[in-house]
């Protein structure tokens, strides 16, 4: 078995800090690398991994509790046979629940930049790709908080533990239908990811363990009223279940015990931590040693995360600036990095879904796919014009009207309808070249590069940014040193992590 070995103490240096900060957060800047660097490599893992508990345990945002959406519905119905205006009403709760999606997108995006816990908010966007659920049919920002609740208290604890509590998540069960499965006519979507997406993958479970599983899982119900799972026993299956060769009067949590001692669930799941922090296309061997780690810790995630950031194989050349940045990522790590403050919601929100990446509205139940599917023709446009609207404040347009028809489905709001556009402040340049600076350009150059690449562009690059300002003579106005941050954020360098 090839294990993680761990990073000699000599190769801890600046770019090395700076790629833990790159992809156990949302990267960091000069400031913060050499902080970290200064602490020591096992320092900085422990700081990034063992937060205080109040991280993890958020206050509810002011709209974020439960409703009594039965009478709601009932309230809607009524209207109706009264023969009363009951549409408007209708699209009084549809516009309602959009603004609380826009606020909840520009809460999450705060708390990745400016929270206490990076890797902590990283991990929970990890596992909203893993158990993908959409806001599109959920239909409910309460339930999208809650369940963003649930993956951000659960995010390094035992996996096991995290499926069961997915399992009774009313997001969840809406999106996957689990709450209409009943033991005359069990519902088979959730049984059916959960394997293929969730535990063990495709070619690990047959049709048959899908109905057996769909059986053991039926039962499970929300309570309109307090918006919380129940349990139901008059609609659950009772008879004898036979699945990847257990039999017995299972239930959802021995069917889910059952997958996770599976061999291929510690493959599955440590492969696809392996793409989300270091590589698109793990070696077999190394997805071999994280399955390892992960049974050795009884799946514990915590203590294999640890094993992870501070292993040799984490740090390789081939893996360091390598990884194409996510749509969130991009939009946190520049603001973070431009030293200025995340954009409006609206723009936010509109940033996301130009780029492909609209948190709580993954395109399927699959999640995202990542990697070189975040970069085409149009979104590498997109991702220019956006530099350039944090950078000078320019202003950013919301959706045409068919996009903004395409955003009512995933919970855009009264934001979707606006038509002026979205501006803010340029940023202080003043924050990043110090005045003594300013007129020598190659040492702008090293400045700027050194926060925006972190490792140092080709020198033909660098040349070019050099000649940029040179042909400015000593006009180095604020305007002019925007225009050069512009230029390094337009490379394919600054797309990378």
């Amino acid at each position: 078995m090839n294990m993680l070995t761990p990073l000699p103490t000599a190769k801890w240096t600046e770019a090395t800090a700076a790629h833990l900060l790159n992809r156990a957060g949302f990267g960091g800047t000069p400031t913060e690398i050499e902080a970290v660097r200064k602490k020591g490599l096992a320092a900085a893992a422990r700081d990034l991994m063992d937060v205080k508990s109040d991280a993890a345990n958020v206050s509810p945002l002011p709209w974020a509790h439960p409703r009594n959406i039965q009478a709601q519905r009932m309230e809607i119905k009524a209207a109706k046979d009264r023969g009363e205006d009951f549409q408007a009403r209708a699209r009084q709760v549809r516009m309602m629940e959009g603004d609380e999606m826009l606020d909840l997108r520009r809460w999450w995006l705060e708390r990745m930049m400016i929270g206490p816990a990076p890797l902590l908010e990283k991990m929970t966007l990890f596992w909203h790709g893993h158990f993908a659920t959409s806001a599109q049919k959920v239909q409910d920002a309460y339930w999208m908080w809650l369940q963003n609740d649930t993956l951000r208290r659960n995010a390094f604890g035992n996996f096991g533990a995290l499926v069961r509590k997915i399992s009774r998540d009313p997001a969840m069960m809406i999106y996957l239908d689990l709450q209409q499965s009943r033991k005359e006519h069990p519902n088979e979507n959730w049984a059916r990811e959960l394997m293929e997406l969730f535990t063990v993958g495709i070619g690990n479970y047959t049709e048959q363990d899908i109905r057996e599983s769909a059986r053991a899982f039926t039962g499970y119900r929300i309570d309109m009223t307090t918006q919380q799972f129940r349990f139901a026993p008059l609609q659950q299956d009772h008879g004898t279940k036979t699945f990847m060769g257990k039999s017995g009067n299972l239930n959802g949590d021995d069917i889910i015990d059952i997958l996770i001692s599976k061999p291929a669930c510690a493959q599955f799941i440590g492969r696809k931590l392996w793409r989300f922090f270091v590589e698109d296309d793990p070696r077999p061997e190394t997805v071999n040693a994280i399955a390892e780690r992960l049974r050795a810790h009884n799946f514990e995630i915590r203590p294999v995360l640890r094993e992870i950031f501070t292993s040799a194989e984490f740090y390789s050349e081939r893996v360091i600036g390598s990884q194409i940045k996510s749509p969130v990522q991009y939009i946190v790590q520049t603001s973070k990095l431009l030293d200025t403050p995340p954009p409006a919601a609206v723009a936010a929100q509109n940033a996301m879904r130009q780029m492909g990446q609209i948190l709580f509205a993954p395109p399927n139940v699959k999640g995202w796919d990542g990697g070189k599917e975040w970069i085409s023709t149009s979104t590498l446009l997109f991702r220019y014009n956006f530099a350039n609207y944090l950078i000078n404040g320019d202003a950013i347009l919301p959706p045409n009207p068919q996009q903004r028809r395409q955003g009512a489905d995933v919970g855009f709001g009264r934001a979707a309808q606006l038509t002026e556009q979205i501006h803010r402040d340029p940023i202080d340049i003043g924050k990043l070249v110090p005045a003594d600076v300013r007129s020598k350009p190659r040492e702008v150059v090293d400045l700027l590069a050194t926060r925006f690449f972190q490792t140092r562009p080709a020198e033909k690059e660098v040349e070019t940014f050099v000649k940029f300002l040179e042909t400015r003579g000593a006009d180095t106005t604020d305007a002019t040193l925007r225009e050069l941050i512009h230029l390094m954020m337009s490379t394919p360098q600054f797309q990378l992590a």
